[in-house]
């Protein structure tokens, strides 16, 4: 009614499109009520369950309630952008509805941060609780990579060759490259051994990395060992009792091991659902944070350089992609970034009501014309950067600079409060699974503009469908038995039938917050369905334990 109002609409005289869109301000509107109303009855039980005295209203909250927790930031997350797209989608055709959307837009928003900020400090809440739980769990993953890959006698320790002969990565696909032989090697309790001085570009990169062991370095011989690792389910699999077998990396393909990313330490994982969002990621994440631990002198002039440019907390970060990367992936404006920037802040600001918080980003980039236009612009913020200021040429992959700009943009995008990316980009997901190795849970601090969180390589992201899902004839997929090229199926629209039970497999380059993409084993179709009509199913794996 407070909407007709504002626009002089009566029912008589609005149109067929004017009523949907009006209604379909009244639906979201009634979701985010839900929501709110769906958090106070969270607070009164938590009274109820929890505070018959006033002295017990700090009494934990069990691992059901935290779950919900999750659960309910979760899907306020996909309301949020469910409007945004819809909303963006009803301006493009029909730009009488601007008024409706505008409005409506101008009161939702304040209601939505004020919702994302009540969930946020109930999972605050939860963190502060399992914290000691998480940093002992980051002490064992850490303690037993580093005991795979630290043999007391290195003569007859096993070892594992990474041989690249994929030349054309960037600096975040070797990385992810090299991760591949860091999962075999680490499960196969095979000490992992390279020479980056075969990359062809990024001069300096072997010396930027602590290598990945203190007791058994090599970089010489590789190429003259012909032993060729294959998965043990393979036809020409070698003997696991080879002391030395190569692995040649000629692009970022399934490895079909049973140590592949996508797969969780079987001994773990019932720890891990517990206290973090992702395990999946957790554990990619720490594999990562192994391999690129930077030498001394890399964080010696990291420090420098937060001096130089003032980075200070708090700080949000991120990371426009455009130059080459621009044909493979969807061009995202400046404020599309800004829109997560500024929610943020604005919840930053209801957390620290007496602070007065200066509002920095810092904005890792390769053209100096997004930070022209940032400064421009977001006159308001205090705009941080590196390009074409500490590093010249660093966008020229064999300049010697290279491996700093894109690494210092990584380690300062990592320690940022929150980071806006885009998940297409390695860099985008490298800077995720960085966060890993820190006492919080990064999923609700780190926001991707498009595809969600994958490796590719990966052993395949599993899902079973929780609850049925039956699209109109109109939006269902038909026809859809084989992969199209994946900038494609990022466009995909049509939906997938679901019912209880199905086992899926997601595609991250499919996912669209609201809506997971991929492929249902039931109808042996692809497509899109609801996000929160899935849920994920963890694959363990018998990677070594942790002996203290």
């Amino acid at each position: 009614i407070k909407i007709r109002q504002e626009i002089h609409m009566s029912p008589q005289t609005e149109t067929v499109d004017q009523q949907a869109n009006v209604l379909c301000c009244y639906r979201t509107a009634l979701c985010f009520t839900h929501a709110r109303l769906r958090v106070l009855t969270t607070r009164r039980f938590f009274k109820s369950k929890y505070c018959f005295h006033a002295k017990q209203c700090d009494q934990k909250l069990d691992s059901e309630t935290k779950s919900l927790i999750r659960k309910a930031l979760d899907k306020t997350i996909q309301l949020k952008e469910l409007f945004r797209q819809q909303s963006q989608t009803l301006t493009e055709k029909n730009k009488d509805v601007l008024p409706v959307l505008n409005y409506f837009k101008r009161l939702a928003k304040p209601l939505e941060n004020s919702l994302l900020n009540d969930l946020e400090l109930l999972y605050d809440k939860a963190w502060k609780e399992d914290a000691k739980e998480l940093q002992e769990l980051n002490r064992i993953a850490q303690s037993m990579i580093s005991q795979t890959q630290n043999p007391k006698n290195c003569t007859r320790a096993k070892k594992l060759h990474c041989v690249m002969n994929h030349m054309t990565c960037g600096f975040g696909c070797i990385i992810h490259d090299y991760g591949l032989c860091a999962f075999v090697s680490i499960g196969e309790s095979r000490t992992l051994q390279y020479d980056m001085n075969q990359l062809a570009t990024y001069p300096g990169i072997n010396t930027t990395f602590e290598y990945p062991s203190e007791t058994c370095v090599n970089r010489t011989n590789f190429g003259n060992y012909k032993i060729e690792w294959h998965p043990k389910l393979h036809k020409d699999a070698p003997s696991s009792n080879k002391e030395v077998l190569t692995m040649t990396i000629n692009e970022p393909s399934t490895s079909h091991s049973q140590f592949s990313p996508g797969t969780v330490p079987q001994h773990l994982i019932e720890r891990l659902q517990l206290v973090h969002s992702d395990p999946n990621a957790w554990w990619t994440g720490h594999v990562i944070s192994y391999l690129v631990r930077p030498q001394k002198w890399v964080l010696e002039e990291l420090k420098t350089i937060k001096r130089e440019i003032e980075f200070e907390h708090p700080i949000v970060g991120i990371h426009v992609r455009r130059t080459d990367k621009i044909s493979e992936a969807s061009y995202f404006g400046l404020e599309r970034y800004m829109d997560h920037v500024e929610s943020w802040y604005d919840r930053y600001q209801l957390k620290h009501p007496k602070e007065k918080v200066v509002r920095r980003i810092y904005l890792a980039t390769d053209d100096a014309q997004v930070v022209k236009e940032a400064k421009n612009s977001y006159p308001h913020y205090k705009i941080l950067f590196t390009i074409g200021r500490t590093f010249n040429n660093s966008q020229n992959r064999k300049s010697n600079s290279a491996v700093k700009g894109v690494l210092f943009d990584a380690l300062l995008l990592k320690d940022s409060d929150f980071v806006v990316v885009t998940f297409s980009s390695n860099i985008g997901r490298l800077v995720y699974e960085l966060r890993q190795n820190t006492s919080s849970d990064p999923t609700y601090n780190v926001v991707s503009l498009d595809d969600g969180f994958y490796y590719w390589g990966e052993i395949g992201n599993k899902q079973v469908a929780i609850m049925d899902h039956k699209p109109p004839t109109s939006q269902l997929c038909n026809g859809t038995t084989f992969r199209s090229p994946i900038p494609e199926m990022r466009k995909w629209t049509c939906e997938l039938e679901l019912r209880v039970g199905d086992q899926l497999q997601s595609f991250g380059y499919m996912y669209h917050s609201y809506l997971s993409g991929g492929y249902n084993r039931r109808s042996k179709l692809h497509g899109v369905y609801p996000t929160h009509k899935v849920k994920d199913v963890l694959t363990p794996a018998a990677y070594p334990r942790h002996y203290t």
